[in-house]
């Protein structure tokens, strides 16, 4: 088995068969390993020396923005997601690490302290390993009808996957079928060879356009990317010693998973109410919604040391390219608003959905069915001022903005 941690992320029909007593995960080379535990001491001391001599400027700091490229490896046609379904899920990424996301102000009083922007964005490369103007994706027929996902092939063009790009520059994700029912797959910092370091997600559980529940926000990417920064699962590491240290302290020891579930408020497993809505839990997408501060202190560290070689990379920059722009479901015309919310809802992608506004408790202020695309006006001068959210279903397909009303 190669050194990743494996996030047993399935699907539905086989999470309801897998929910009972799921404390641990798989990857037993990782704990109980003398080799191992040595490798992740070192790391470790990396990352506290760092956080010791820079935790109190954490949030004063810019934003950093790391750069992605997606290998999308497919035998049949639904296999090829498309560009907007990857457009998708990197916009779900930058709502979930700058706590953007709708579920937000629905957190438990209790942990909305804790919440964090984590201070990252990400973007599809515009420039490859060779210098070239390039969309950040690239695509590949692989003659693996069974899945190549989870397999040391992906990750070798001479194997039928595809090869990383510069592993140091770039947050390369490889996208595929799996064999089983397995969602994701991310390395650990230093952990197994560089021609392998990335994240591997199944195609069904990629964005949030042509996936179905309980996996269709794409938080099995948001949930990989942090083991691919070092989070640890809440659990902690270890298969066998349930409310195990998961190295983040503002995060209650936990000895339930919650896969296939999305829980009511208090989940107690262990000694204090688990923040079952963590990305780094089980839970459903829908469940999800948050990072910690203490989790954002830790990505950050390893971003700063293990990792920083995506800090240095410039492969983002815009060049001249003949791509078409992607065009999002909907766009607000004025933000901040007053009296009447202005929105362009796109025609491109659009099927008849609802457009939702939620207040910052998360509870529904306004909700309309739409039909068609265009220009549309909202009266909200009775709603109270302050920050909300405006959700647009359409399809399989979602966006979420945040609006501030003054």
């Amino acid at each position: 088995m190669k050194p990743m941690l494996i996030s047993l992320l399935f699907s539905f029909w086989l999470s309801a068969a897998f929910s009972q007593n799921r404390c641990g995960v798989t990857g037993a080379d990782r704990v109980d390993n003398p080799a191992w535990e040595l490798a992740h001491a070192q790391r470790e001391q990396i990352l506290q020396k760092w956080i010791a001599e820079n935790s109190e400027r954490i949030g004063t700091r810019s934003t950093v923005t790391i750069p992605v490229v997606v290998h999308v490896l497919w035998n049949s046609g639904e296999q090829n997601i498309s560009d907007e379904q990857i457009a998708s899920q990197l916009a779900i990424l930058n709502q979930d690490f700058r706590s953007l996301n709708v579920e937000t102000p629905t957190i438990p009083a209790v942990f909305q302290p804790l919440i964090a922007d984590v201070e990252l964005e990400f973007c599809l490369a515009r420039i490859d390993p060779n210098g070239n103007p390039t969309s950040g994706i690239t695509r590949k027929f692989t003659n693996n009808p069974v899945g190549i996902g989870g397999t040391t092939a992906i990750h070798y063009s001479n194997q039928g996957g595809q090869g990383a790009w510069d592993t140091a520059r770039y947050l390369n994700i490889w996208v595929a079928k799996f064999a089983g029912g397995i969602g994701g797959i991310a390395s650990f910092p230093g952990e197994g060879p560089a021609a392998e370091d990335g994240i591997e997600i199944n195609y069904l559980q990629f964005g949030n356009i042509n996936v179905n529940p309980p996996y269709h926000l794409g938080r099995t990417l948001t949930h990989e990317v942090g083991h691919y920064l070092n989070l640890e699962h809440p659990w902690g590491p270890s298969i066998t010693d349930c409310c195990g240290d998961d190295f983040v302290g503002d995060t209650p020891e936990t000895c339930e998973t919650y896969i296939g579930e999305c829980p009511a408020h208090p989940a107690i497993s262990c000694s204090m109410p688990d923040v079952f809505m963590n990305y780094m839990f089980y839970t459903n997408d829908d469940c999800m919604g948050m990072f910690t501060n203490g989790q954002k202190i830790r990505m950050l560290a390893t971003l700063n040391t293990l990792r920083s070689g995506l800090l240095n990379s410039s492969v983002c920059e815009a060049v001249s390219t003949n791509e078409v722009a992607r065009t999002p479901l909907f766009t607000v015309v004025r933000n901040p608003v007053s009296d009447q919310l202005f929105l362009t809802v796109a025609g491109e992608n659009f099927q008849s959905g609802k457009i939702s506004i939620l207040s910052p408790q998360g509870t529904v202020q306004l909700e309309q069915t739409l039909m068609v695309p265009g220009e549309l006006t909202l009266a909200v001068g009775a709603l109270n001022r302050g920050i909300y959210f405006i959700v647009l279903e359409s399809g399989k397909s979602r966006q979420v903005e945040k609006v501030v009303l003054q």
